[in-house]
């Protein structure tokens, strides 16, 4: 652990994380992808690992989990810019270009929305079962 307090590390991987996005959401016209349902997948199996990595320790350095989550912020921006991408490169009538702007940004609000409230129970369930088996990091101050 690089850091003297172990919750030092999540201003790390916020930082990382935004780093990606803002990386990935710059690329745009250098970078296209049609299909956003594939790195949406990816992030959703990201998740799913972040979660057992939680759990049962899978990776023992925090290194990796660096590139991990620096990964997950390039995909998120990724699928963010090319979902505006791919309305904004519709041919459309009668505004519905517009309004098609305005519901991905609204299922984008609206999806930030969800995981703040999936992490208000996810946080202290997966904090109460790291106290349960031995590693109190999440408690310590």
């Amino acid at each position: 652990m690089p850091f003297q307090n172990i919750r030092d590390a999540y201003p790390t991987y916020q930082t990382l994380y935004q780093l990606g996005v803002f990386i990935s959401r710059s690329s745009s016209t250098f970078i296209r992808i049609h299909n956003i349902y594939l790195p949406s997948i990816i992030q959703f199996c990201i998740l799913c690992f972040l979660i057992l990595q939680s759990l049962f320790v899978i990776i023992p350095s925090i290194y990796p989990l660096f590139i991990i989550i620096f990964f997950e912020g390039i995909l998120g921006g990724l699928v963010y810019v090319n979902a505006f991408q791919e309305v904004r490169e519709r041919e459309s009538e009668n505004g519905e270009r517009e309004f098609a702007m305005g519901a991905v940004g609204m299922a984008d609000s609206g999806g930030v929305t969800v995981a703040g409230f999936v992490s208000l129970g996810l946080e202290p369930t997966l904090c109460g079962y790291q106290v349960e088996h031995g590693r109190p990091y999440c408690r310590m101050v």
